[in-house]
């Protein structure tokens, strides 16, 4: 599903450059739990947005569900973006104004998917996080817990086959993480690739790969399950 090889990342700082990715090598197979794990400035969120294409790297290669992403023109990545790639963001991106449903049915509408058929959708996303109750809430009218649920379904409105989560319980008590993770789980068993990253340990033991991330360099790397 994901291969990388060689992966450069730098930043041009002033006359000097910041090399936030040093060479990183990795494959994550269609199906698995991943997480990517570090200490804030360790590369692990700027290696995410790579892999959603919200970045691209200065070096490297990467090979998404099959294809060379350094290949991609824009109107590539919007489709691989709309069609391939569901994100969760720390935090849930929802836009105040709207509905659960109508915060979920976003995507849809880049695929210009009927106004019926995008409220279909979404409300069958928002049963599957457990939000069928809420479909007419505002994010305001909602938990910490429930926006992340929202943000989570948003991600599977288009049934994507890879989920990024980047740090999907930062913004959350210890109970409430717990059940997000659990969803995610649920959602990886049910098919989905799943990457998150995570600066927790908690949270990166019930993934089934660990990627650890330092000053850049990917260091370590095991299977778990």
């Amino acid at each position: 599903m994901i291969r990388i090889k060689n992966l450069i990342k730098d930043y041009p700082m002033g006359r000097e450059t910041f090399r936030a990715l040093h060479g990183v090598s990795f494959h994550i197979a269609q199906g698995r739990l991943a997480a990517i794990i570090g200490q804030s400035g360790s590369g692990k969120t700027t290696l995410l947005n790579i892999l959603g294409g919200l970045d691209t790297p200065t070096a490297g290669e990467y090979w998404l569900d099959g294809k060379l992403v350094s290949q991609f023109d824009q109107v590539d990545w919007s489709h691989e973006r709309n069609h391939t790639i569901g994100f969760v963001f720390q935090s849930f991106n929802l836009v105040p104004a709207l509905s659960a449903r109508d915060n979920v049915a976003m995507p849809l509408i880049y695929r210009r998917a009927p106004l019926k058929t995008r409220r279909r959708l979404a409300e069958e996303a928002l049963r599957q996080v457990g939000l069928g109750d809420r479909l007419h809430h505002r994010p305001t009218q909602l938990s910490g817990g429930q926006q992340q649920r929202v943000a989570i379904a948003r991600a599977l409105v288009g049934n994507p086959p890879l989920i990024l989560a980047d740090e999907p319980t930062g913004n959350l008590d210890s109970h409430t993480g717990e059940e997000i993770i659990e969803l995610l789980r649920h959602l990886n068993r049910q098919g989905h690739t799943v990457v998150i990253v995570t600066h927790s340990p908690e949270v990166a033991s019930q993934c089934q790969e660990i990627f650890r991330m330092q000053d850049g360099r990917l260091v370590a790397s095991e299977a778990t399950g």
